[in-house]
Parts: C-alpha cells; sequence; structure tokens
C-alpha cells in the first residue's frame, strides 16, 4: 500500500481509537522512511460524507443554531471545541491525500499538523468525560467539511481558506475566549488546554501561509489574491467586528499591512 493510500484508509477511519492507532503506526513508519512511495496509484477520491458522520448527527450551521442546546452550557461549548479539533484531524489528513507532487516537506508539515490535532482532541475529549459527556452525542456542524470540499481543486484555495482564514479566526476566538473564561473564574483545566491549543496552533496557521505562498508563485498568482480567494469562496468574511489576535497573526506569517486590510474590511462591511 503507498502513501495515498494509507492516508485515505486512516481519513475515513470512523472508529477514533483505530483512528488514532492507524494513524500513530503510519507516522512512525513516514517518519523512518524516506524512500515511501509517493506514486499515485489512482487520483483522488471525491471526500463525499466526514469521517464523524459515522457517530454524530450532522447538520449544517443553519440547522445546528435552532437546535435545543442542552442545559450545560459549558459541555455544549467543550463538545463544540472537541469538534473543530477532530474536524481538523481530517482538513490535515485530507491535505496529504489530496494534493501530490509537492516536496516531502508539504506531506511533513500536515502529518504534524494531523498529530498536534489529534493530541488536542485527546485533552478536550477528557475534559469532556469528566463532564460526564463524550463526542458525538450532541449534534455537530459540517461547515469546516463544507469548506475543505469547496477546496478540493485547489491546494492555493486550500491554504488560503482552511489555515490562513478559519484556523486565523481561530487564533482570534481563543484568545477571546481564553480572556473571558479567566476573567469570569472559569474552568483553569479547560483555559490551559486552550492555550496550548492557542500556541500550537500559531504553526498550523504559518504552515498554511508558507504552502499558501508556494502554491501561488507556483501557479502565477499574486499573493496580494488572497482576498479575493476567500471572498470568492465565502462572500461575508471578513465581517467579523472580534479584535484580532495580532501577535500571533504576525508569528504565523501575516503582515501588518494585511492585518490593517482585515480590520478596515471589517469596517467597511
Amino acid at each position: 500500500m503507498n502513501f495515498f493510500d494509507e492516508i485515505w484508509e486512516i481519513l475515513n477511519e470512523g472508529d477514533i481509537g483505530l483512528k488514532f492507532l492507524k494513524f500513530e503506526l503510519f507516522y512512525e513508519k513516514f517518519k523512518r522512511d524516506f524512500n515511501i512511495n509517493f506514486c499515485e496509484s489512482s487520483k483522488p477520491n471525491e471526500l463525499i460524507t466526514p469521517s464523524y458522520a459515522k457517530f454524530c448527527e450532522v447538520v449544517s450551521m443553519k440547522e445546528l443554531n435552532k437546535k435545543v442546546k442542552p442545559k450545560d452550557k459549558n459541555l455544549n461549548f467543550i463538545h463544540s471545541v472537541a469538534h473543530i479539533e477532530f474536524s481538523a484531524i481530517d482538513i490535515a489528513l485530507d491535505a496529504c491525500y489530496r494534493f501530490r507532487n509537492l516536496p516531502r516537506e508539504f506531506y511533513e508539515d500536515w502529518l504534524e499538523v494531523a498529530e498536534d490535532e489529534i493530541r488536542h482532541f485527546c485533552m478536550i475529549e477528557n475534559l469532556l468525560l469528566k463532564q460526564g459527556g463524550r463526542y458525538g452525542e450532541l449534534s455537530v456542524h459540517d461547515g469546516l467539511f463544507i469548506a475543505l470540499q469547496k477546496t478540493s481543486d485547489s491546494l492555493t484555495s486550500r491554504m488560503a481558506l482552511l489555515p490562513r482564514y478559519m484556523e486565523a479566526n481561530g487564533l482570534d476566538a481563543n484568545a477571546h475566549i481564553i480572556k473571558r473564561l479567566e476573567g469570569e473564574g472559569g474552568n483553569e483545566e479547560l483555559i490551559e488546554c486552550l492555550k496550548v491549543i492557542l500556541k500550537e496552533e500559531v504553526s498550523h496557521v504559518y504552515k498554511g501561509d508558507k504552502w499558501f505562498k508556494f502554491a501561488c508563485k507556483k501557479e502565477g498568482i499574486d499573493e496580494n489574491s488572497y482576498f479575493d480567494i476567500i471572498l470568492s469562496l465565502y462572500p461575508n468574511s471578513f465581517k467579523n467586528v472580534r479584535e484580532i489576535n495580532e501577535q500571533d497573526r504576525l508569528k504565523a506569517g501575516f503582515s501588518k499591512e494585511e492585518l490593517c486590510l482585515i480590520k478596515n474590511f471589517s469596517k467597511e462591511r
């Protein structure tokens, strides 16, 4: 079995424990083998259903907002974070599977991200279990999966949208939530988990930035087309008025000029 076939199997595995075990065994083998088979046995398959659909009720973002929320808001929040982290695992794996003929460093980067996301998920899942919950007992949205599908035919769009827009927005949101929870005297273990996730996901956005710029250069696209790409996929983007996490965005590859443009977009739209 070659690299892409094995990734496809892990990506579609719906048993969480088995999925993580398969990834661990594969990743250890990948790190040892510098002659791994990257030959394409076939073109990438279309990803039609998310792996979490095997154990979660999946609804659209609009439908999820209409769902009756459990009285325990803390449990609902932790479950939503767990879903984001689990979705991020498959996003990283799909990048490895879908985009071919790239430097080995590309696959190293996104397998490293997948490993991080698995660890993040396990931290949050442990919190869920302590609260008497489990991942999959509440409905989840397919927003990130739809974004993945929208960008399945373009490395430039994928890197722009998933890590450089959506995960970068997560840097803003996470910093805001941590600040709020600390001010309210929130769960210390949850706050520490969010801090770990925030610190490590700066590197994920940085990797997205790096490979976005690589793809732009390869395809002869101006890097400044970033905003046009995002708005073509999601016309209502950049309306968020949440405070931008400038410090972490700069570490992740954003320029000061881009941050000014994002702020201006928020004011104008």
